[in-house]
Formats: structure tokens, C-alpha cells, sequence
């Protein structure tokens, strides 16, 4: 599986302003087999501890199972794993200082080749 060539638009709300309105676009990879897992909009400085449910961005199937998802039914969606290799990426859980959707980022599971604008700017560099 590859990331998708589409270039996403952060989202702008309350959350994002809270976090100094800067928002990067990561494009998110398995540390253990390097599979693409995620692309998600980190609002704000710092490491990603938690991937907040309506900002993960790709892949598809994952969006349309969260879409539906509160705070009160995360629990029934499950762990978030490499389709790869199947190791665990994250876990279910709700920030309960904002009553958001989330899910907790196991600690050294991914990794982020940068943002899409980086990432464009290395493969035309390698050419």
C-alpha cells in the first residue's frame, strides 16, 4: 500500500485555533515493517501522544468507521494496527479534557517521513 498522492486540507475549528491554529499534515508509517498507516492533521506543537478520531485523514475504510464514532462507542472500534505486520498502533481511548474521540499512540509504533510538502521536496531532489 502507498500514500495517496491527494493533498489534504487541514481542518480549521475551535480545536486547532486552541492549539495556535498551526496544523501539519503527517503521513504516518508502521516503525516495524515501514507499511503506510496513517495520514493525520496534528494541531499545535509536541510529540503525538494521542491520534484524535476526526483528524485521522486516510486510510478510507478507517475514515467511514470513525465518522460515526462518540465518545461513549470509541471503545467498540478497537485497537488500530499495521495491516503489515499487525503490531499495534493504537488504542482506544476518550481525552477527557476536551470529551474527544482519540486514540492512544503506543510509544516508538510509527514514525513520520514529514509532511507531504517535504516529502515532494526530497523525491524531487533524488531525481
Amino acid at each position: 500500500m502507498e500514500f495517496p498522492s491527494v493533498k489534504f486540507k487541514p481542518r480549521r475549528d475551535s480545536y486547532s485555533r486552541t492549539r495556535g491554529g498551526k496544523s501539519t499534515i503527517l503521513y504516518l508509517s508502521c516503525s516495524n515493517c515501514k507499511e503506510p498507516t496513517l495520514v493525520y492533521q496534528k494541531d499545535g506543537p509536541g510529540k503525538l501522544l494521542r491520534c484524535y478520531a476526526d483528524r485521522i485523514l486516510w486510510p478510507p475504510d478507517l475514515v467511514d468507521r470513525l465518522d460515526a464514532i462518540t465518545p461513549e462507542t470509541i471503545k467498540t472500534v478497537g485497537v488500530i494496527a499495521c495491516e503489515g505486520c499487525m503490531q499495534v498502533i493504537g488504542t482506544p481511548t476518550v481525552y477527557r479534557r476536551e470529551d474527544r474521540s482519540a486514540f492512544r499512540v503506543m510509544p516508538g509504533s510509527l514514525y513520520s517521513d514529514a509532511s507531504i510538502e517535504s516529502a515532494k521536496a526530497r523525491s524531487v531532489g533524488e531525481t
